[in-house]
């Protein structure tokens, strides 16, 4: 299959006149779109984390904690301006700022190392990452609309969000290799460098066009927002989305805790592993339209929860704390469990979504949708014993985890919506 074929949803034909010329044009901007997001979500620091703040700086894990949730609550408040600035002006100029200012960021973060500069540099990124949230999918939908070709979203969706987790498993592995080489701090700095290769290609992204067909868009309300929330299907796709985030981001938390638990401290080890893990996870982006074909919407939500959950038990469960390669592929293939989900997060999310809400609201509404999962994992920092759980406490936190996935998997089983959500003439 040409590269092409990807780009246009599949489809091995060409036709010819206008309509070939404005699909040739999708095309291209979808291409450049991909690797856009291929660096913009790039943290070559996120690998070493955990030891640049706690091994490092000497941060408590209860510090390291708060540094996060700071991150997450300046994400919270940030996010629905930032939907609503990119709703009225366009989603392109927030994809041109935030690289720019991630990359500032990025810079005090590595360099400082007093806890309340980096506390002020952890919420700079979270506002900066906020920026792009939602308006990048917004921005490929629009894309996508305008050129005809609103069918192919989920597909597309699931593309990008496989560009995306190809760009930061790259970038993970190096910033592994950069941190013992260099130091955590060039880990920092070699994110920074990359969010300006971001905001350049931001830069040549367009306007994308109007939805053929469509009258002029009219700005958000916060009466259209409410309206968005009653539509068949939105609250259920918010819940879900919520409990899938949440359950991922403190499983995450606890990658590196548990790398250093099993006796694994090599930060090589740290960025290769989280490089595979989001191979895994791009690699499993292929099967999300094959399994939602079979699952549909329900089934697919209920898979994803399951998976969650065999991962929370099975590293429950492991506890070898010798190291070695037995250890490393243990843990690997667990975790792996969570990134097949995480791939399908965002496409299943978003698609959801976009499908149920108009235009008019949808960068708002995806913005809302983050909001709501960063919210309540802020609440989970905020109040969990993060010492505890870094710690003695580990197997604890992991039973928690595989309990809540379970709880979540039937909740939202029972309470799916029995009819399909709207479909919008100007979406």
């Amino acid at each position: 299959m040409r590269r092409d074929d990807e780009a246009r949803g599949g489809s091995g034909t060409r036709g010819t006149g206008p309509g070939a010329s404005l699909q040739d044009a999708t095309d291209r901007v979808v291409r450049r779109f991909r690797w856009y997001l291929a660096f913009a979500f790039a943290y070559a620091w996120i690998p070493v984390m955990y030891a640049a703040f706690v091994r490092d700086r000497g941060f408590s894990g209860e510090q390291y904690g708060r540094l996060w949730a700071v991150y997450y609550v300046a994400m919270v408040v940030a996010e629905i301006p930032w939907g609503w600035i990119a709703d009225r002006f366009g989603h392109r100029h927030l994809l041109v700022v935030g690289p720019f200012w991630l990359a500032g960021s990025f810079l005090v973060l590595g360099h400082s190392r007093d806890f309340s500069w980096c506390a002020a540099a952890m919420a700079a990124t979270g506002a900066g990452h906020a920026m792009i949230s939602g308006a990048d999918s917004a921005y490929l939908y629009d894309t996508l609309a305008g050129g005809g070709r609103r069918a192919d979203a989920l597909q597309q969706e699931t593309v990008a969000h496989r560009w995306r987790l190809f760009g930061v498993s790259i970038v993970d592995v190096a910033g592994g290799f950069v941190a013992v080489a260099l130091g955590t701090t060039a880990s920092f700095d070699l994110s920074a460098a990359i969010m300006l290769v971001a905001g350049c290609i931001a830069l040549t992204l367009p306007v994308p066009r109007p939805v053929p067909g469509a009258g002029p868009k009219a700005p958000p309300t916060l009466a259209g927002a409410r309206a968005a929330f009653s539509l068949p299907g939105v609250v259920w796709v918010f819940a879900w989305y919520m409990a899938v985030f949440v359950l991922l981001r403190v499983g995450f938390q606890l990658y590196q805790p548990t790398l250093f638990r099993e006796g694994l401290e090599d930060l090589r080890l740290h960025g290769v592993l989280l490089g595979l893990l989001n191979l895994v996870a791009a690699l499993a982006a292929y099967l999300v339209m094959r399994v939602y074909g079979g699952l549909r919407e329900r089934g697919t939500a209920a898979f994803v929860l399951a998976l969650l959950a065999s991962s929370f038990i099975g590293l429950g469960l492991f506890d070898h704390g010798r190291g070695g390669v037995l250890a490393f592929v243990v843990i690997a293939g667990l975790c792996s469990l969570q990134q097949v989900s995480f791939a399908f997060l965002q496409p299943i999310g978003r698609t959801a979504l976009n499908r149920r809400i108009p235009s008019t609201e949808r960068a708002s509404m995806l913005s809302a949708q983050s909001v709501a999962a960063r919210l309540g994992f802020s609440l989970v920092l905020a109040v969990a014993p993060w010492d505890v759980a870094f710690g003695s406490g580990m197997d604890r936190a992991y039973a928690w985890l595989a309990g809540l996935a379970g709880v979540a998997l039937l909740a939202l089983w029972v309470s799916h919506p029995s009819r399909r959500g709207v479909l919008h003439d100007d979406a």
